[in-house]
């Protein structure tokens, strides 16, 4: 539901853009709404003075979610799985726990510093954990829970594939 105080229709679809995708940052907002970049900026600043969005600034992107909707966990988590290599390396551990640096370099594209920067941003932002020189994600469900609720938004195949095997996981 739109609230009352976005009467024009503008406002209104970069309002629901940002309901419908949590975590969207400005570009992927503009590829969603047919609106010119400046008049989006603008009513992202309305709706933000009027306190019906929040905004996070994410390394180099601010991100925009409708206010009260998301935890602040789980926006950090948004913030991650927005982002296409940490989510492929969430998803390959989803499937296979345990993996060490070696067995994700085989099947991630990926040059190996490369997998291992995002593997250390992904432990500081405590999503990933590792012992014994395996990772594993440290809370799968709210990740699987983010990762179903918000599928349609992801626009990648893993991201299908990862749901339909751990729905049919959970039915067993």
């Amino acid at each position: 539901m739109t609230p009352v105080e976005i009467e024009l229709e503008p406002r209104k679809k970069v309002y629901e853009s940002i309901r419908d995708n949590p975590g969207a940052h400005l570009r992927q907002i503009d590829r969603m709404v047919d609106i010119s970049l400046g008049t989006i900026r603008y009513h992202l600043r309305v709706l933000e003075k009027r306190s019906l969005i929040v905004s996070r600034k994410e390394g180099k992107y601010k991100r925009f979610y409708v206010r009260g909707t998301i935890d602040s966990s789980d926006k950090d988590r948004l913030a991650v799985l927005r982002k296409e290599l940490p989510r492929t390396i969430i998803l390959f551990l989803m499937e296979y726990p345990g993996s060490t640096h070696k067995d994700m370099s085989e099947v991630i594209d990926v040059a190996s510093s490369t997998l291992s920067y995002h593997l250390k941003m992904l432990r500081k932002k405590e999503i990933v954990i590792c012992q014994d020189k395996k990772y594993r994600v440290k809370n799968e469900e709210a990740i699987a829970d983010l990762l179903i609720q918000y599928r349609r938004t992801f626009l990648d195949s893993l991201v299908d594939r990862f749901v339909r095997l751990w729905t049919k996981s959970e039915e067993k």
